[in-house]
């Protein structure tokens, strides 16, 4: 084996390496962020069943922290996908604290609903593939 084919075997694996790394390092931070995103979603639930609504400050507290993080995550997460694929799930974040100020409670939770759907979609074709290595 000549010294050019040695080099570019090892090249094609750091490549192939770095590609598995970065694909790695992608799934992790989709995962993370639309876990937080979730487990916000059920802790407004719980929340809003035990002091039997949506009108107090403890479930606007969580929303405000829900769009928080959202904001803070989907800014890492725009480097991944298109903005307009993940877009939605902050109009309904938004969407969230209108029905709060209107006290629509089932709209809201319909509302929650929806944005537990877009999370479990995004996780589905957000994650780390064999297409991305390749």
């Amino acid at each position: 084996m000549t010294k050019v084919n040695l080099i570019k075997y090892f090249s094609l694996a750091v490549v192939l390496f770095l590609l598995i790394g970065i694909s790695v390092v992608e799934d992790r931070l989709v995962v993370s962020s639309l876990k937080e995103v979730k487990r916000i979603c059920y802790e407004i639930e719980s929340v809003a069943e035990e002091n039997g609504g949506i009108v107090n400050g403890e479930v606007a507290s969580l929303v405000d922290n829900l769009e928080y993080s959202w904001t803070k995550n989907e800014s890492k997460l725009c480097f991944l996908v298109n903005h307009k694929s993940i877009e939605q799930l902050g109009i309904e974040i938004v969407r969230l604290k209108t029905y709060i100020d209107e006290e629509e409670e089932i709209e809201f939770f319909v509302s929650l609903e929806i944005i537990k759907h877009y999370v479990e979609t995004f996780q589905h074709f957000m994650g780390a593939s064999f297409h991305n290595i390749l």
